[in-house]
């Protein structure tokens, strides 16, 4: 239970927030890119959280401090919000219907169509 524990830390604290941000701002990156990004976004993000929660003793007061219920909340929050944001940007790049439109339009024999995408 402690291994999930810590694989499923890893990847809330350092990956998963910073790739949705990635996906928000960054849409033509790299693979390697997107990975270092996300690394470094997530970092960021989990400072800002521990800052957040236990600045000095007032805020600790205030927050509950940094305990592990309280990051694990924080950070699951702060990863669906982007997560959302992430699908309502890219909304049409994701999901089973990206390219329901282009596959419902038959062409006749001999006819070609270049579809440009929008940024």
């Amino acid at each position: 239970m402690n291994s999930l524990i810590s694989i499923l830390g890893l990847l809330f604290a350092l990956f998963l927030p910073g790739l949705f941000i990635t996906l928000i701002f960054f849409r033509e990156l790299k693979l390697l890119e997107r990975i270092i990004l996300s690394i470094t976004f997530s970092i960021m993000i989990s400072a800002a959280i521990g800052i957040a929660l236990g600045y000095d003793e007032n805020v600790a007061g205030i927050t509950g401090g940094i305990t592990s219920v309280n990051v694990w909340k924080w950070e699951l929050i702060t990863t669906s919000v982007f997560g959302f944001l992430a699908l309502a940007v890219n909304r049409k790049s994701f999901g089973v219907f990206a390219n329901l439109k282009q596959k419902a339009r038959k062409l006749p024999k001999g006819k070609e169509v270049i579809i440009h995408r929008k940024l």
